[in-house]
């Protein structure tokens, strides 16, 4: 009885050690074919990839809108920020792209060859969480911005601007290390909230100038 019991306890043992074996082959299996798979893909965040059958990476097309069309057009929408209560109006025929649980409310949308979640239109600066040194001084902020970025070496120019919702601050253009002047970025201050500002970046297309301004002019802020 003895026996047949330490029989009956080494074939357990052996099929246990069987069934392991096979999994690790199993999971061994699947890591080499993904590995080699992926081999020399690039994937771009929020898992976006441009690279062709032949793992060649191809530029993404911008979409073609009617900006003229846009930019005139009385069907426009509103949106309005989760976390903060600004809002803007848009046209009809654009989607804003926000993120999940994302505590600065960024937006943007998909009008470049860019992809959106590398070419952010809104988001709201936490001026604290840059230098708290800066908080109440957004002057000295938005000419100081491209130190927090090792791609800029400095500012091209600040002028003071006034939407047409009569909020108040700083258009302002910064120059990379590659002596490119970048986009138009709007820093609007918040009447009362000296830790924050609306951050707007000016990311549609020479054709869509129209468009872009009628959406900054309608930037506004109520608590």
């Amino acid at each position: 009885m003895a026996e047949e019991m330490l029989e009956d306890k080494n074939s357990l043992v052996g099929l246990s050690v069987g069934v392991l074996v096979v999994f690790l082959l199993l999971v061994g299996g699947v890591y080499y074919y993904v590995s080699k798979k992926s081999k020399g893909e690039v994937i771009f965040p929020a898992g976006v990839n441009y690279l062709s059958p032949g793992n060649k990476q191809t530029a993404p097309v911008a979409p073609s809108y009617d900006y003229a069309k846009m930019a005139t057009s009385s069907d426009w929408l509103t949106h309005k920020g989760k976390t903060y209560p600004f809002s803007f109006q848009y046209p009809k025929g654009l989607s804003p792209l926000t993120f999940p649980n994302d505590p600065n409310d960024m937006v943007t949308f998909n009008v470049s060859t860019i992809p959106p979640e590398r070419n952010l239109m809104f988001i709201m600066e936490t001026i604290s969480g840059r230098d708290k040194n800066l908080v109440g001084q957004p002057e000295q902020f938005v000419n100081s911005y491209w130190k927090f970025f090792s791609g800029l070496k400095g500012v091209k120019s600040t002028t003071a601007f006034t939407n047409e919702k009569g909020l108040s601050g700083f258009k302002v253009n910064y120059v990379s290390k590659a002596n490119v002047v970048g986009t138009d970025n709007y820093f609007l201050e918040i009447t009362g909230d000296s830790d924050h500002l609306l951050h707007i970046n000016n990311i549609f297309p020479k054709e869509g100038e129209a468009v872009f301004l009628r959406m900054l002019n309608s930037f506004d802020y109520k608590k």
